[in-house]
């Protein structure tokens, strides 16, 4: 058996933690470096750019309340912002703080958290950059994180 000091990405690993209550952990948890300023950051807030699904059946309006689902963790949000919309099949179709986010649109949106998550940008981390929003059992929209504020 050989052990290693690292792994890189796609390495398939079995890690031993030691003195830690089994009963904390679950699938989902990020394994971090211990010093605190490299580790990913948790925040409640992020700006990220959304694809709203073709079947949306009531638009999304500001301060609407989804269920977001980020790699194995699911969290109330509300999309605080609507910043900008473009309609991919019009051309000059952008809009600045659009009132609603129609079927098919692209926008750039400020969504709040409930609770403080472990995010980063897409660009930084795909895993930690990517999100699902749920509504009433429907996925509403897909996304990526642009930025954490």
């Amino acid at each position: 058996e050989n052990r290693y000091k690292y792994a890189m990405t796609g390495d398939t690993t079995e890690i031993v933690l030691l003195g830690i209550d089994i009963a904390r952990l679950a699938t989902g948890n990020i394994i971090s470096h211990p010093h605190w300023e490299l580790r990913p950051p948790l925040k409640r807030k992020v700006k990220a750019r959304i694809m709203v699904m073709d079947q949306l059946s009531v638009p999304i309006i500001r301060g609407a309340q989804v269920l977001l689902h980020m790699h194995s963790i699911d969290v109330p949000t509300v999309l605080s912002k609507l910043l900008t919309s473009v309609h991919p099949r019009q051309k000059n179709s952008q809009k600045v703080k659009p009132r609603v986010l129609t079927a098919g649109v692209s926008a750039t949106v400020e969504m709040t958290f409930t609770d403080k998550i472990s995010v980063e940008t897409y660009n930084d981390c795909r895993a930690l950059g990517r999100f699902v929003l749920r509504r009433g059992g429907e996925t509403v929209a897909i996304g990526i994180v642009e930025s954490i504020l």
